[in-house]
């Protein structure tokens, strides 16, 4: 199934290269930098953890996971449009109950421009509106895809915390997507979700958690940004270079194709991707 969740950096593009990996199964899946959490979807296996730091993000999952017809109960009481966009962006998260935080992110996530998901560093979301392209309705949130969200996601175990946190609950037999925020220094990758979001002080913490995965058995694939600070991360999994459509640029006229590295523990026939 699709994902629900339109995000910055989404993978939707490369899920043909990576579903390769997936051993299927019982296998149970993991990955600890969620975000729109497409290839779990497009995977659909029977157990999973899902981690992220983004504490809107994982609360959304857990009441959409709990009960699905609250959150949208929120969520379609909310009118649409730019002035109605701008007064959901103004409201004051912390007295809200978790159901309304939770619609409320749908909602921004749905009608904020390109998808982005963009703090200040009060942490407060400053994503613009992103009007309907020409010939476009003003559609509201796919209902079906969040309901079957929904059922995907009672097989997972939600964690709000660090990637670290999430990776130390792997045993041996897991399969671990990575798919941290680029932490770049050569050129501008947008990376910046929220304040303390992953960056290049974090590398050797996560180099260090790819061997101990290793060294445990557990089965990982990781993709990242084609740049210095990858090839030195990545280099002893024998990277490969992979092409992948660029979805940041704010027009469709000027995204163009980047280049990023996949990695794996795994041994397979390299020459299949």
């Amino acid at each position: 199934m699709r994902t629900f969740i339109r995000w910055a950096g989404s993978k939707r593009l490369i899920l043909h290269r990576l579903r390769q990996f997936w051993p299927g199964g019982q296998t149970r899946y993991v990955e600890p930098f969620a975000g729109s959490a497409c290839l779990f979807f497009d995977l659909e296996p029977k157990s999973a953890i899902l981690g992220d730091l983004n504490g809107d993000l994982i609360n959304a999952m857990r009441c959409i996971k709990r009960d699905v017809d609250r959150v949208l109960g929120h969520l379609f009481s909310f009118r649409r449009g730019a002035l109605a966009y701008s007064h959901i962006r103004a409201l004051d998260p912390v007295p809200l109950t978790d159901y309304e935080r939770a619609a409320r992110f749908l909602y921004l996530n749905r009608y904020c421009f390109n998808g982005l998901y963009r703090t200040n560093m009060r942490g407060q979301f400053n994503v613009p509106y992103g009007p309907p392209k020409k010939g476009e309705s003003l559609a509201r949130v796919d209902e079906s895809l969040v309901r079957s969200a929904s059922k995907m996601l009672a097989n997972a175990l939600l964690l709000h915390c660090d990637f670290a946190h999430t990776l130390s609950q792997c045993e041996a037999g897991d399969f671990v997507y990575l798919d941290p925020p680029y932490a770049v220094g050569s050129r501008r990758v947008f990376a910046e979700y929220l304040p303390d979001s992953f960056g290049n002080g974090d590398l050797p913490r996560l180099a260090a958690a790819l061997h101990e995965l290793h060294q445990r058995r557990v089965a990982f694939v990781i993709t990242y940004a084609d740049c210095a600070e990858s090839r030195a991360l990545l280099r002893e999994w024998r990277p490969v270079r992979i092409r992948t459509p660029r979805n940041i640029a704010g027009f469709v006229g000027s995204r163009k194709f980047s280049y990023e590295l996949l990695a794996t523990n795994l041994e397979l026939d390299r020459h299949g991707y």
